[in-house]
């Protein structure tokens, strides 16, 4: 095997790279929500025809069939159901950060309808506890979900500095890596 093609398959494997990024599977949907999702706090999937509030997103209504959807800002208040942590993980991103310490998510049932899955912004808060969510771009510039107390005033400077205390916004890093 030439040296190029050595290098090559390591570089295949996320494990031997310097920094991994989050994954950046997205759907065609996926992509319009991460665009959508950019200027404004949170925005949603509404029906024209029913006006059905969905997540995630879909080609079509889940709750009539309509084709006819459209991405509107929604409220992010809701109500936390859930809570666990993550303490392994398949992609290498949450795997360096996992070995630190385990990964805090939480499902919240928001005011608009949908059910969400999202990073805990606040590892204070317990189900039942009223809360907000947000949508913020991450490293691979797709739209994540975090959620934080119904206290938090969430204006711009907040939100960034949420997401640069859990790392969000950047690459995990590993020393001696490609």
């Amino acid at each position: 095997m030439r040296h190029k093609d050595v290098l090559r398959s390591k570089l295949a494997r996320p494990s031997l790279r310097a920094r991994a990024r989050p994954v950046k599977q997205r759907t065609a949907i996926g992509q319009i929500f991460s665009a959508v999702n950019q200027p404004v706090s949170l925005a949603m999937q509404c029906c024209e025809r029913c006006g059905h509030v969905q997540y995630p997103s879909a080609d079509l209504c889940g709750a009539c069939l309509s084709p006819d959807l459209t991405f509107r800002s929604v409220s992010g208040r809701g109500l936390l159901l859930a809570k666990t942590e993550l303490h392994h993980s398949l992609w290498e991103y949450f795997k360096r950060r996992i070995k630190e310490r385990p990964w805090p998510v939480g499902s919240v049932q928001l005011d608009a309808g949908p059910t969400v899955m999202a990073h805990m912004g606040s590892e204070d808060l317990v189900p039942g506890s009223k809360v907000q969510v947000f949508s913020h771009l991450d490293a691979t510039l797709s739209a994540v979900l975090i959620t934080v107390g119904d206290e938090v005033n969430l204006d711009r400077s907040e939100r960034l500095a949420i997401v640069r205390r859990l790392g969000l916004n950047n690459s995990s890093d590993k020393e001696g890596g490609f």
